[in-house]
C-alpha cells in the first residue's frame, strides 16, 4: 500500500469514527450544544472586562460577600440531626489510591452513622477557617478546591439502611449534620437510574446538585465548568474516604435527572443534579 492508499484509509477511518461520535460523517452540527457551550465558556484576554464583572461586583458588595461565606442551602425549620465527629482510619495515601475500586455489591447490614459522617465530612466538609489580614477568622474552607471558594454543591442522602436515620436528608457542612426533608415524589430508588442494581441494594445514596448561580455570578459561563470540576474533586474525596473506611462505593452517572430532582424538590435550573453515588458495607462478592 502506497502513501496515497494510507492517506485514503486514514480519511475513511476518521470519517467512520466521526460518524460514530456525532451520528454524521460531517462532524457535529453547527448548533451542537456541547461544542457551542465549550467555546462560549473559554477565556480570552479580550474578554477580560466581561469576565471580571462579577469579580468587581463581589469585591464591592457586602451582601454578596456575606452570602459567599455562608455557601450552604438551608431548608427552614426542619428536624436536624447533628452527625458524630468521627475520624477516618489512618491510612497510607498510596495504598488507598491503589485499593480504590468501584464496588457494586452491597451487604444487607446497615451503614453505621459514624461511617456516613466521616464520608460526608471527607467529601465536602469544613476543614478550617481562612484568616483575614487583620488576624480575624473569615470563611469556612472545605476539603475541595473551589473556584473563588464559592462552593456551589449541595449533598443529599437517601438513607435506606443507615443506623439512626432514614429517608431523605440534606447535608449541612457548616453544622456537620443532616436536615431531614420530606420526599416530594414517590419514585423508588430503583426507578431513579438506568442501573437499579446499583441503587436498590445500597445502604445510602448520595445525590449531588449544583447551584450554578453561586459560581456564574462571578465567573459567567466559565462558572458552570468550575461547578462540574468541583463535583469531580468532591466525588474523588468521597470514594477515597469510603475505601479508607472499608466501605463499598460506586459513582452512578446514568441517573434520570428529572426524577431525582423531583425527589429532591429542586427546579433543575437554578439547582440541578450533577452526580450520584451508591454507598454501603461491601457484599461478599465485592
Amino acid at each position: 500500500m502506497n502513501g496515497a492508499d494510507d492517506a485514503g484509509a486514514a480519511r475513511l477511518q476518521t470519517a467512520a469514527v466521526t460518524h460514530w461520535i456525532y451520528g454524521s460523517p460531517a462532524g457535529p452540527p453547527l448548533d451542537d450544544p456541547a461544542e457551542a457551550y465549550h467555546e462560549a465558556s473559554k477565556v480570552y484576554p479580550s474578554f477580560a472586562g466581561r469576565d471580571t464583572r462579577g469579580v468587581r461586583l463581589l469585591e464591592s458588595t457586602p451582601q454578596l460577600q456575606l452570602s459567599a461565606v455562608r455557601a450552604v442551602k438551608r431548608h427552614g425549620p426542619r428536624p436536624f440531626l447533628a452527625l458524630p465527629r468521627g475520624e477516618l482510619p489512618r491510612a497510607d495515601l498510596a495504598a488507598v489510591l491503589a485499593a480504590r475500586r468501584s464496588l457494586r455489591t452491597f451487604a444487607d447490614e446497615p451503614l453505621a452513622l459514624d461511617d456516613l459522617s466521616v464520608v460526608l465530612a471527607a467529601a465536602y466538609g469544613v476543614t478550617h477557617l481562612s484568616r483575614l489580614d487583620d488576624g480575624r477568622h473569615g470563611q469556612p474552607l472545605r476539603t475541595v478546591p473551589s473556584g473563588g471558594a464559592l462552593y456551589p454543591l449541595e449533598l443529599y442522602v437517601l438513607a435506606q439502611r443507615v443506623d439512626g436515620v432514614s429517608g431523605l436528608c440534606h447535608y449541612d457542612p457548616l453544622r456537620h449534620g443532616l436536615e431531614r426533608l420530606p420526599t416530594t415524589s414517590a419514585w423508588a430508588p430503583g426507578e431513579l437510574s438506568a442501573y437499579p442494581e446499583l441503587l436498590e441494594p445500597a445502604a445510602a445514596i448520595v445525590l449531588v446538585t449544583a447551584m450554578f448561580w453561586r459560581t456564574r455570578f462571578k465567573y459567567a459561563l466559565r462558572g458552570y465548568r468550575f461547578a462540574l470540576l468541583e463535583a469531580g474533586h468532591m466525588g474523588q474525596n468521597l470514594l477515597l474516604a469510603a475505601t479508607a473506611a472499608s466501605l463499598a462505593a460506586v459513582p452512578v452517572g446514568g441517573v434520570y435527572d428529572r426524577r431525582v430532582e423531583d425527589v429532591l424538590g429542586v427546579d433543575g435550573v437554578n439547582e440541578s443534579l450533577v452526580y450520584a453515588f451508591a454507598l454501603g458495607r461491601p457484599g461478599k462478592e465485592a
